[in-house]
């Protein structure tokens, strides 16, 4: 079942029915999030309309996703080294039959 919210970006009113699965704070969340965007890109740039606003807006959003994306894959490419690395120091570890010397302060 979805939820019927309303909210006004730009100055405008929009209705949007919502899937049970988003809550309604989030949506709102993003919408600011959109509108800030667009606001941003309005103060550099005042002599745009509405749809080159949200154009622009929708290009930055993208950009910012795809470059998360691509961070986001070097650190589960990282992640994965550390996973293949450190099985390897446990059999390293194990075979330590000896008790590790400190050596005294000096």
């Amino acid at each position: 079942m979805s939820k019927k919210i309303e909210v006004q970006i730009l100055g405008n009113y929009f209705s949007f029915n919502l899937p049970s699965d988003v809550a309604a704070k989030d949506f709102i969340d993003i919408i600011d999030f959109v509108e800030n965007k667009i606001n941003l890109i309005r103060r550099s740039s005042s002599d745009l309309d509405s749809y080159k606003l949200a154009l622009l807006a929708s290009i930055n959003i993208a950009e910012e996703l795809f470059t998360l994306k691509k961070e986001n894959e070097e650190l589960k490419d990282f992640l994965n080294k550390i996973d293949s690395i450190v099985p390897k120091l446990d059999i390293i570890d194990s075979d330590k039959e000896r008790p590790v010397k400190l050596l005294p302060e000096q």
